[in-house]
């Protein structure tokens, strides 16, 4: 009982900070915008975390970790945003016009 409410307090939490739709960057309308505000702040908690560890190189792979991270979510939640908001594929409509321009 004592883990699975250890897990649910750890998810709860992790999707307080890192769920656009739950943290205070939800009131942001425009997805790329809320990525680049995540990205930003991925980058100054790597600086931060690379300078207490204290290894240059450390910072840099987690640096650049967190961004290919959080572009991916980020990515992933537009996509899915788009398509649910359209109700149709643009890579559908990208393969059917490919199709009448041949």
């Amino acid at each position: 009982m004592k883990t699975k409410l250890a897990f649910l307090w750890f998810y709860d939490a992790y999707n307080a900070v890192m769920n656009h739709n739950k943290n205070p960057l939800r009131h942001i309308p425009d997805p790329l915008s809320r990525m680049w505000i995540m990205t930003v702040l991925a980058w100054m908690w790597s600086i931060v975390f690379g300078l207490y560890v204290g290894s240059v190189i450390y910072m840099g792979i987690s640096l650049a970790a967190h961004f290919i991270l959080l572009f991916m979510l980020t990515f992933t939640a537009a996509v899915f945003y788009d398509a649910e908001r359209r109700h149709d594929s643009w890579l559908l409509q990208l393969r059917l016009q490919q199709h009448s321009d041949h």
